[in-house]
Parts: structure tokens; sequence; C-alpha cells
């Protein structure tokens, strides 16, 4: 006997609720993970922050050396194959040259480290992939990859080091400019995430991540000028450490975050749609990746370094 078509309707509404509640029960899911592995991440974090020095340094390499095995595994699954090695030995370059800048203030020692290391870097590449290369086809592609990764992960995180000195403990700026940019970060992806789901319909770019929405971003956005807020005046103060920060550099400093935020988290997310994958690995959980956790902060040092310097918070 035939189902009515009400019954039908009611049908479709009942399958429809559970593959809504099934989905809300992942999402919540997937949550948890990620509190949890916040939970674990986040001390790890503030104590090479409080550290500083050749701690926070062998955070950076860490942090370069993994980034760099998930972009070969990501470029793998499509086909390419980019001397990754070679990326890396620049980044570390660009992590030494940082560090030594830092204990010793010798411009000229940078630059000759840096620029050394980069010119080294390109004829080396290139003589590799020509003497290793059987056909031409794909080679340009792989040395294109090769030089962005060294850029993409080496040269935010030199960055951080030299932001962050060599003095131990909560006694510089650099500590607590640090401790602003992992704040204001985690608050951004936090609360665009959070805001994006319960209120998010208009879609930021559905074509790299149909999951952002125009509603996540202010949110974040909202969230992060408060924690600029909270992160570069009102604690350095309490702590009689203030920085050389207004309130209207603070909100300038939070937007700005919260774009270079949205365009590092976007910016991987093309990374992983270009090369077929949904996580750049599996060391995170509930993220996915180390690159799936660090993706925005690489895009935030660069603007928070250069406004810090702007506003002659660090010594260079």
């Amino acid at each position: 006997m035939p189902v009515s078509e009400p019954g039908s309707r009611a049908a479709r509404r009942e399958r429809q609720r559970a593959v809504t509640s099934s989905q809300r029960r992942s999402w919540l899911a997937t949550l948890g993970q990620r509190s949890l592995s916040a939970l674990v991440l986040i001390p790890i974090v503030i104590a090479l922050v409080f550290c500083g020095g050749w701690f926070a340094f062998a955070g950076g390499v860490v942090a370069l050396l993994i980034g760099t095995y998930e972009l070969s595994a990501m470029f793998v699954n499509k086909g390419w194959h980019p001397p990754l090695l070679f990326s890396a030995a620049l980044g570390l370059d660009f992590l030494l040259a940082a560090m030594f800048f830092t204990l010793n203030q010798s411009a000229e020692q940078l630059i000759l480290m840096i620029g050394c290391g980069i010119s080294a870097f390109i004829i080396l590449t290139f003589g590799w992939l020509i003497l290793t290369r059987g056909a031409v086809e794909g080679t340009l592609i792989d040395w294109a990859l090769t030089v962005a990764s060294a850029f993409y992960l080496g040269w935010p995180i030199a960055l951080l080091i030299v932001l962050r000195g060599t003095t131990f403990g909560a006694g510089s700026s650099g500590f607590w400019w640090l401790l602003a940019l992992f704040f204001m970060t985690w608050a951004n992806d936090t609360f665009a995430l959070l805001v994006g789901h319960y209120f998010g319909r208009a879609k930021l770019a559905p074509q790299v991540s149909p999951g952002k929405t125009w509603e996540g971003f202010f949110g974040g956005l909202v969230f992060t000028v408060i924690a600029s807020f909270v992160f570069t005046m009102l604690l350095p103060s309490l702590f009689h450490h203030p920085l050389p920060v207004n309130w209207q550099n603070a909100a300038i400093l939070g937007v700005l975050v919260a774009i270079a935020a949205t365009v590092g988290d976007l910016a991987e997310s093309l990374l992983k749609r270009g090369t077929n994958v949904k996580d750049s690995g599996t060391i995170v959980p509930g993220h996915g990746g180390l690159l799936d956790r660090m993706d925005s902060l690489l895009f935030v040092i660069m603007v928070l370094f250069f406004y810090a310097v702007f506003l002659k918070g660090i010594p260079l």
C-alpha cells in the first residue's frame, strides 16, 4: 500500500532531524577533542614563551620540521615531489640568523646569514633538480614549492624568535608581545568557529573553505579586538611592564590580526584543497596536523612583528 504524501513528508522530516542530530553530536565531539588538545598545548606554548631564548628556538625548530614533513605528505598526495629538505635547511638558516641577532644585535651578521642562505638555496635547489630529474615536466612546480615552503614556515617562525628575544621570564616586552600574539589568534580562531557555527549564513570563501562565513569572521574580529585590549594594555600594565600601545593602537592591531588570521587559515585550506587532503596530519586530535593548528599564527606573526616595530615596542 503506497505511503500517503503527509506520511512521506513526516518521514523526510524525521530523517532530516536524525541527520542534524548526528551532525551536532559529531561537531560537539570534535569541539571536545579540540578543547582537550588545547589543555595540553597551551601550557607548553606559554612555557616556551616564558623561557624564550634557546627554548623558544628549540620550539621553533620542532614546528619547522613537523610543518615541513606535513607539507611534504600533502604534496606527495598530489603527485608533487619537491625536495623539502632544502626548504627545512633554509628555514633553519632563518631561525639561526634570528637567534644570533637577538643575542648580539648585529645587523651585518643577520644580513650575511640570510643572504648566504638564500643564495646557496637557489643554486643548490636548481642544481639538484636539474641533475636528479630525468624529465622537465613537473620540475619547475617542485622548485617553486620548495621555495614557497621555506618562506611559508621559516620566515614567520624566525620573526617570532626575534620578537620574543632572549630575556628569561616575563620581564621583557617580547614576552608580552608573544602572549598577546597567541591569545589574540586563539580568540579569533575560537570565536570565529563558534559564531560561524551557530549564526553563519553568508559564505566567506566557499571555493576554498565552505565552512567559513562572514558572520564567523566578524565574530572572531570582535573578540580579537577585545583580546588585544586585554593582552597589550591591561595585563602588561597590571604586571608593571606596559607596552607602547594606546587604545587606538590596540583596536587597529586587533583588526589587523583578525584579517591576518583569517587569511592564514584560508591559505592553509587552499593548500589542503589543492592537494586533496582533509587535514595536514593527525598529530593534534580535533585539529589534524600541526599546520592546522598554527596556520593562522604564521600570518599573524608577520603583522604583529612589524606593527610592534612601528610602535617602537621591540629593540632592533
